[in-house]
């Protein structure tokens, strides 16, 4: 007999999944698509939306209730930033009491158009902050491991989790403890030898002329990988000393650093790909520290980990201790006085976030 419960959630509901990976997830569909059976209950149906000069987008929005006063300027602005893009934000000003999906009354296209300058602006400053964090990690890493093991460390499959030995891991572990996931060395050097057949850095192009391993060292391979491989790299190292020495240096116990490592590697690509950040879910979410003496927020039990304002605040701690001369905390605070109209509730903005120490952190920059 099969059984198959299923949950339907006003909050957001947090499944069980694989790897040890924590996502949030909103809601009823959310959960059947995860599963595997939103088919099941959910019928498709031929798309058949027609697409929408912009005379007739802005026919639409006004016949949606929404309030706009220069027509040619939400013209302008709709030929540049589409139709498709602009409705992402504007779903945050809908009347969703009823199903006509009009706008609430007294919506206007300047407070939609302010949401998403808001969003813009929010993710160039997290951007920067997470690229000051990626070049930290890599420098740390490289550093640490090349002075013990030599530049080329990385090519020696001992010093990662093995396939074999991730399975141990996964049939031992206890609930909810993080498994990490599966690092193919193989497939990542054959990655490296595919980029350095046809090197677009100059420094790589000269390895290449004058010497050999085809594998460049770690200092440079560095520069070659994403966030995202790095992450996933010091993840699969093994328990060593070296390894320790770098979560030492961050502050952080092993669960609480791949978890923020994951998170910010998945804003980051948002921020790239200029993705939607407010108002978002934030499906990595970053461990938050429970031991007193790791706790780094005076108002830490009102902070959900599955809240940008979560995430804000592991940049700044990371970037205490990375970049002194950071400028985020102020940039940050600029920003949320410059647009008193958002919700900062809904983002997990605590009530007295601006009085929290690593917001008060004063810059060394003139």
């Amino acid at each position: 007999m099969i059984v198959i419960l299923i949950f339907v959630a006003t909050t957001p509901v947090k499944p069980l999944v694989p790897s040890g990976i924590k996502r949030n997830f909103d809601g009823f569909l959310f959960f059947l698509t995860y599963a595997g059976m939103d088919s099941q209950f959910f019928k498709k149906s031929l798309y058949k939306s027609a697409a929408l000069n912009i005379d007739q987008q802005i026919s639409l929005l006004k016949g949606k209730g929404l309030l706009i006063e220069d027509i040619q300027a939400a013209k302008q602005w709709l030929s540049h930033i589409s139709y498709f893009r602009f409705k992402q934000y504007s779903y945050s000003f809908k009347d969703y009491k009823n199903a006509d999906g009009n706008y609430i009354p007294g919506t206007s296209f300047e407070m939609v158009r302010g949401l998403y300058v808001f969003d813009r602006k929010l993710k160039m400053i997290v951007f920067s902050a997470i690229e000051n964090i990626e070049i930290s990690l890599k420098t740390q890493i490289s550093n640490t491991l090349s002075c013990t093991h030599g530049a080329h460390w990385y090519l020696n499959a001992d010093h990662f989790i093995s396939e074999e030995e991730r399975r141990k891991i996964s049939r031992n572990a206890r609930f909810e403890e993080e498994i990490p996931k599966n690092f193919d060395h193989g497939k990542f050097l054959k990655d490296i030898e595919r980029e350095q057949e046809t090197p677009t850095e100059i420094f790589l192009q000269s390895y290449k002329k004058y010497y050999d391993p085809i594998y460049p060292p770690s200092w440079m391979l560095m520069e070659m990988i994403t966030f995202g491989t790095v992450s996933h790299m010091f993840e699969s190292l093994k328990p060593s000393e070296e390894k320790n020495a770098i979560l030492e240096n961050f502050k952080l116990t092993k669960k609480q650093f791949i978890s923020w490592l994951h998170c910010f590697s998945f804003i980051r690509n948002k921020c790239a790909h200029h993705a939607r950040l407010v108002y978002s879910p934030v499906i990595f979410q970053p461990s938050m520290p429970q031991k007193k003496s790791r706790i780094f927020l005076a108002e830490a039990d009102q902070v959900e980990n599955n809240t940008l304002y979560a995430v804000l605040c592991c940049l700044q701690f990371m970037l205490s201790i990375c970049n002194e001369q950071s400028t985020f905390s102020k940039e940050l605070v600029q920003l949320t006085a410059a647009f008193p109209g958002i919700n900062y509730d809904r983002l997990g903005f605590s009530g007295h976030w601006k009085e929290e120490v690593i917001w008060q952190l004063p810059s060394k920059t003139a």
